[in-house]
Parts: C-alpha cells; structure tokens; sequence
C-alpha cells in the first residue's frame, strides 16, 4: 500500500503518497473515504506526496478516476508535492475539467497548502 491517511477530521482528509501508486491503492483509498463522503456535505482533501514514484503500469487505470463520478462533495483539494508531478497530478483528478477547486504547492509548502485548503 503506497498511501496512509494520516488525519481525518469532519470535512478535511490529510493523505500522503509515497512510492509507487497502483489501481489497487486507488480503489483502496476511495473506499477508505467512501464513510466520509457520505457523512459529510463537502470534503477537503489534502494530498502530500513523498518519495512518489508515479502510478504503476498494470491495467485498470482506463476504468478509474481519482474520484467516484457521483462525488460532487469534494470542494478543495491541495496537492503538495515536488513539481515534476504536477501536470500529471492535474490530469490523474482531471483538473482543470473537474469542479473542484484544485491547488498545487511545493514540498516545503504543506503549512501553506493547510491554509489555502481551510479557506472559504
């Protein structure tokens, strides 16, 4: 498993990536944040990436996407994380043809990325 959750709390989820990212770690992860979409009317998530590697190249990706089409309760995600990701992090969650607010930070940012995640 290359992701931890490291804080849930209310409306915020505060997850790290590391290493090599699979579909088994994407279906894991959304069915982790599954309770809380369902609890909650809107969800902030914060995604720190370290020692990430990219997403591996085993097959069911084409039928995946960051986030189950039905959520429409995810508001703000922060990704922080070294820049060489962020072009192919905005496309993994389909930013910018996504509603959500989307924001990328570099590594030494994540105080910053809290911020700007909490708000309005």
């Amino acid at each position: 498993m290359s992701y931890t959750i490291i804080q849930k709390t209310g409306t915020h989820v505060w997850i790290k990536i590391s290493n090599l990212f699979t579909v088994q770690d994407l279906l894991g992860l959304q069915g982790s944040l599954e309770a809380d979409l369902q609890r909650s009317s809107h969800i902030r998530i914060l995604i720190e990436l370290e020692n990430f590697e990219g997403w591996s190249h085993d097959s069911g990706w084409e039928s995946t996407s960051f986030l189950p089409e039905s959520d429409n309760k995810t508001s703000r995600i922060a990704l922080v994380g070294d820049e060489k990701w962020k072009d192919e992090f905005f496309m993994f969650i389909g930013y910018p043809l996504t509603p959500i607010d989307v924001a990328y930070f570099p590594t030494t940012q994540l105080r910053e990325a809290a911020v700007w995640l909490s708000k309005n």
